[in-house]
């Protein structure tokens, strides 16, 4: 009985994580197409390297060259080990739950056991890497904005 719905689970994660990198990737090659455009007719307004080189010299021209990385992974390490937490939390939580019905519903009690036993392995592996991430960018000194800030402009 348990062998049917941690079936039926994996093939619902595995097509909803299938449908979201193909929508979020057609999402991606839209903004790129768009600013493409956008870059392409803003250079074709200017008539000489000089004029260029003025526009590029203007807080607009700094913008127009600091927005041509389409979607870069951020380089804050304080985003990447909040989402560690977040994930972290969401597994141990969903595990735990698994895990309840396991305990209470003798009929899929074993199937809802090996999910719930998984997740909350990834989920306490996600908040362990959390905290870890966080200690090793506290002693590198990349949670220090300022300094941060000068270590990414090197």
């Amino acid at each position: 009985m348990a062998v049917p719905i941690v079936a039926i689970i994996m093939v619902f994660g595995g097509i909803v994580t299938v449908f979201w990198i193909v929508f979020s990737t057609v999402r991606r090659l839209k903004v790129a197409r768009m600013q493409s455009e956008v870059h392409k007719h803003l250079i074709e307004k200017v008539s000489s390297s000089q004029e260029l080189l003025t526009f590029l010299d203007s807080e607009s021209g700094k913008q127009l060259v600091a927005s041509i990385g389409i979607e870069q992974p951020s380089r804050h390490p304080q985003s990447r080990i909040l989402t560690s937490v977040q994930i972290g939390v969401i597994l141990v939580c969903v595990s735990i739950a698994f895990l309840l019905i396991g305990a209470n519903v003798a009929d899929v009690a074993e199937g809802f056991k090996i999910t719930g036993a998984l997740g909350l392995a990834l989920g306490i592996g996600f908040l362990i890497s959390a905290g870890l991430s966080y200690r090793l960018s506290k002693k590198f000194g990349l949670l220090d904005s300022e300094r941060s800030m000068g270590k990414l402009a090197a």
